[in-house]
């Protein structure tokens, strides 16, 4: 099993190439696609300058967001298994080994790694919460964590997907695609330490979140 590992990232110089070793040091078969965003700090330099063989660097020309970040990472994977992996430190990608038991053993073929949000800030936790508990409610699923960025999944389930999301709302787009495919959703405890320097801005991507909520379940 080759596990293809995207990580979107923006202005991240400062920790990418300590999440890009953590990836390639685990104990799985990986192809690691970082997929730099555009970015206006020393990004692309740390991530040419770790020299790691199962590194593939995507580059876009313009700022397009998370989503369209991801969604080019997915354009080039060829694992049999796919996980989403921040540029920053929040997530410990130790954390896969456990998430890709469950796909492993045949049980399901979608995995989300809940957080315990404690370190976040008030009002982030607040906003995750209510998001995920509207998924809940809109969906008829028992999600603890929808905005997890630790989401595994086998890759053909997406193969013939049409995603269209940019932002943050990959987020959304990848829970509701997942749901109405009738996947049965796994869900594992992961480690995680919030930053206080946060690129999502709740005013605009909190409202915009709910709306794809909707929009996915509504008028797809």
């Amino acid at each position: 099993m080759i596990v293809s590992v995207i990580v979107p990232a923006f202005n991240e110089a400062a920790t990418i190439a300590e999440v890009l070793k953590r990836v390639a040091a685990l104990d799985l078969d990986t192809e690691i696609i970082v997929v730099d965003d555009s970015s206006t700090d020393e990004t692309l330099r740390e991530i040419e300058e770790v020299k790691l063989p199962s590194v593939k660097i995507v580059r876009h020309s313009t700022n397009r967001g998370k989503g369209a970040a991801v969604r080019s990472g997915l354009a080039e994977a060829t694992g049999n298994i796919v996980v989403i992996q921040d540029g920053d430190l929040e997530y410990d990608p130790e954390d896969f080994v456990r998430l890709c038991a469950p796909i492993l053993s045949g049980q399901t073929r979608v995995v989300y790694g809940y957080r315990d949000f404690s370190s976040q800030t008030t009002l982030l936790r607040l906003g995750n919460k209510f998001v995920t508990f509207l998924t809940n409610v809109l969906y008829g699923v028992a999600i603890r964590d929808m905005e997890t960025c630790y989401k595994m999944w086998r890759r053909e389930i997406l193969d013939s997907a049409n995603l269209t999301a940019n932002g943050f709302d990959i987020e959304v787009e990848l829970t509701a695609t997942f749901v109405a495919a009738g996947e049965n959703i796994v869900q594992v405890p992961i480690s995680y330490e919030a930053r206080q320097a946060k690129k999502l801005r709740w005013w605009v991507d909190g409202p915009e979140a709910i709306l794809r909520l909707i929009q996915y379940r509504f008028f797809r």
